[in-house]
């Protein structure tokens, strides 16, 4: 199985179709605090399966998450980034035809 990352510095679509989301890092500005939520579908009216969350620009480390059991999301993957500064978000991913 072989997995695809997609990198965000705005709201947009990561994958079209069905998938697995598996991670989400976020590299900040270390001043502006981004709120980030993700969703499955294409915009941000699919259903949310990773609640909106604000990471702490200031904080030293990795922000984001790494599942052990990936969400199945059925139409895609769509991420909402909302920051007064700079953000990069790393969204990981299984498309479907890979399992």
């Amino acid at each position: 199985m072989y997995s695809l990352n997609s990198r965000k510095t705005s709201s947009g679509i990561v994958y079209t179709g069905s998938c697995l989301l598996f991670h989400m890092f976020v590299g900040t500005d270390k001043t502006n605090d981004p709120e980030i939520t993700i969703y499955d579908g294409t915009n941000n009216t699919g259903t949310e399966v990773v609640p909106t969350n604000t990471y702490d620009a200031t904080a030293l480390g990795l922000n984001g998450f790494c599942l052990a059991t990936p969400i199945k999301c059925g139409t895609g993957i769509y991420v909402e980034i909302t920051c007064g500064g700079n953000v990069e978000v790393n969204i990981g991913y299984f498309p479907q035809k890979a399992w």
